[in-house]
């Protein structure tokens, strides 16, 4: 730890009122109020809450927003949240970059509206970025509501090997880690959870915002693949913990999000896996994507259809 970094703490209000949160909310009902509240409690001032509304069609933003009033709502509060229809489903990356316009502040905390932290945890996640300067993205362990780790919590970058070690039994580093023992203190790792990621709003903009060439998933891996490449490094902090819902926004179209899961990971590896990507290896897994994307579909689709797991 540094001087300079322990001088910049402060309380956690101090801290908080340096963070815009990022909301991108898609039909995710009364999970949006809940997380809002969660990070600014009842009273608080801090953070500095910014939703986009990808035309949402349920009441998700009923309960935050002030009556007769647009661009504006409140969590229990008097203290505004921006909040800036985007009229349609613009996908979450464009959600996002829409939404980094409206911030001023030194972080961006993009947090999706099914996500549950709370203001201590956050100040940590900064304490973190101010402790590490070569960081430029900071997570913490992010459990579903039963309290198990999700997958994606603490990953590595995907790459074809590790792809393929993900799915086959043959002994090689996979992509998911969340099957090890979590470290006991902060670490440097490779990809974290996008459901819930403190970033410095300076590194944000000098990788171009999120990539909203991804229809949906793999948005940000790529984001992180982008860092490093342009030598930023991400941090995870095991006592930092989240509680994700998971699936809120895209339980009503599964189908359409497993399709687009695997055109991302198409998108993905053309963009940043080619030196070990030999180009006669390409059409196999083009062929391969769509073959498991249309053997899974009905079984996505029943399991939607009659609530069992795919």
């Amino acid at each position: 730890m540094n001087g300079a970094a322990d001088a910049r703490a402060g309380s956690v209000t101090d801290r908080l009122a340096r963070v815009d949160v990022l909301v991108v909310n898609y039909n995710a009902g009364g999970w949006l109020a809940r997380a809002l509240a969660n990070i600014r409690p009842e009273h608080a001032g801090e953070p500095n809450l910014i939703v986009v509304d990808n035309g949402s069609t349920d009441d998700s933003l009923k309960p935050i927003q002030r009556p007769a009033e647009t661009g504006a709502a409140v969590t229990g509060s008097s203290h505004p949240i921006t909040i800036d229809r985007a009229g349609r489903n613009t996908g979450f990356a464009a959600g996002v970059n829409r939404a980094a316009e409206h911030a001023t502040r030194e972080f961006l905390l993009i947090l999706n509206p099914d996500c549950l932290i709370d203001p201590a945890a956050v100040a940590r996640l900064i304490d973190e970025l101010d402790h590490h300067p070569e960081a430029a993205l900071v997570s913490g362990k992010v459990r579903d509501c039963h309290g198990k780790e999700q997958r994606g919590s603490r990953r590595r970058l995907p790459t074809p090997s590790r792809i393929v070690n993900e799915l086959l039994p043959l002994g090689g580093p996979g992509i998911d880690t969340t099957n090890t023992p979590a470290p006991e203190n902060a670490i440097e790792i490779e990809a974290v959870s996008g459901a819930c990621m403190l970033m410095r709003r300076n590194a944000f903009v000098a990788v171009g915002g999120m990539d909203e060439g991804y229809p949906l998933h793999f948005e940000d891996l790529d984001l992180f693949a982008r860092l490093a490449e342009a030598g930023q490094t991400l941090r995870w902090v095991p006592e930092v913990e989240v509680v994700h819902a998971g699936g809120q926004s895209s339980s009503h179209r599964p189908v359409a999000v497993l399709w687009a899961k695997h055109r991302g990971l198409w998108r993905y590896l053309n963009r940043h896996c080619s030196q070990e990507w030999p180009r006669w290896q390409r059409p196999f897994w083009w062929l391969a994507l769509i073959l498991n994307a249309a053997i899974r579909t009905p079984l996505v689709w029943a399991a939607a259809r009659f609530r069992i797991a795919p």
